[in-house]
């Protein structure tokens, strides 16, 4: 057993060089809980501002935990991180809290809670339900110990998901920048050749943004693309994909859409913006739309939409164009 710990515990410091998918990380923690401490259920939540989000379970009846929200000031949170030690709670303490009123565990169990404190703070909490006789003191220590790696891998994992976020996220709209766009419309265009499924790539511009914004200034500007991303977003199914493709140009992916679908989409838009309240004077927007053919490339396809939407800006602004087929 003692050996078994100390592996364990060579594999959790492993992460921290090897491994910085959060998924695979929580993954190996709750496993290794199971496994090597024999509990019975194990938990990992993560810290997400003002909350702790049950992001991993193993054991009985983990998945009815899974998802899971409980607030930091809500008491028994708010003494797990009081201190640095691991909490030692009853059963009847552990239901307290949100979430656990189906969960059936024996009453004779024992359950510890470990925050996971690192240099930049708590980034959660690690928990283990077992019976009585499966730790001992020994055991107690080497998994606070445990625990403390566990604390660095996900703070590191923590890190390099929000890092990769923020590297295809448009940091005003929050919306995927271009680089992000470019990479989905590869794999979206290869469902389309590959399977036949509709696909539909609408340009859109803000007409004359460079005037408002000049005349207005960047702060009004600002607005303007963030309401406009609003708008967007408020369009489309969940399914559709909206990306910012650089100063006022907005992309929208539309899979399994065909061409009626799309051209009510554009005009949704389209008149939506034109009609908002934007500060200072009226907004309006072009839109050019592009079906996806078997032959198209990534590139090709949004060049067929750019022009489109060169052609609507031709024709006088503030509407569709889809090139006849």
């Amino acid at each position: 057993m003692r050996s078994l710990e100390i592996n364990s515990i060579y594999e959790i410091s492993r992460l921290l060089t090897s491994t910085v998918e959060l998924d695979k990380v929580m993954e190996l923690i709750t496993n290794s809980l199971i496994i090597i401490y024999k509990a019975e259920l194990g938990f990992v939540g993560l810290r997400e501002g003002d909350k702790i989000r049950i992001a991993q379970a193993k054991g009985d009846h983990g998945d009815l935990l899974i998802g899971e929200e409980w607030p930091m000031v809500q008491p028994l949170i708010e003494n797990v991180f009081s201190k640095v030690e691991p909490s030692f709670l009853s059963i009847d303490e552990l239901m307290t809290l949100p979430g656990l009123s189906d969960v059936e565990l024996d009453s004779k169990n024992k359950i510890m809670v470990y925050p996971l404190w690192t240099s930049l703070g708590a980034v959660g909490l690690l928990g283990i339900v077992f019976s009585p006789d499966s730790m001992d003191d020994s055991d107690t220590r080497n998994l606070q110990i445990y625990a403390n790696f566990a604390a660095i891998a996900l703070a590191n994992a923590k890190l390099v998901s929000r890092l990769e976020k923020e590297a295809e996220t448009d940091f005003l709209t929050g919306f995927f920048n271009k680089r992000a766009i470019r990479n989905i419309l590869v794999n979206e265009l290869e469902r389309t050749i590959r399977y036949g499924i509709p696909l539909t790539v609408i340009f859109l511009d803000i007409d004359n943004f460079k005037t408002y914004n000049d005349t207005f200034g960047h702060v009004a500007g600002d607005v303007v693309l963030q309401k406009t991303a609003d708008i967007i977003k408020n369009s489309i199914r969940t399914v559709d994909i909206a990306g910012r493709f650089g100063g006022e140009e907005f992309v929208i992916i539309l899979p399994g859409t065909k061409e009626e679908g799309a051209v009510a989409v554009a005009e949704r838009i389209r008149k939506s913006i034109e009609t908002y309240p934007f500060p200072h004077r009226k907004v309006t927007a072009s839109l050019g739309i592009a079906l996806a053919k078997n032959s198209h490339s990534v590139d090709s396809l949004l060049e067929e939409a750019d022009q489109a939407l060169y052609q609507a800006k031709r024709q006088g602004k503030n509407r569709f164009y889809l090139d006849p087929p």
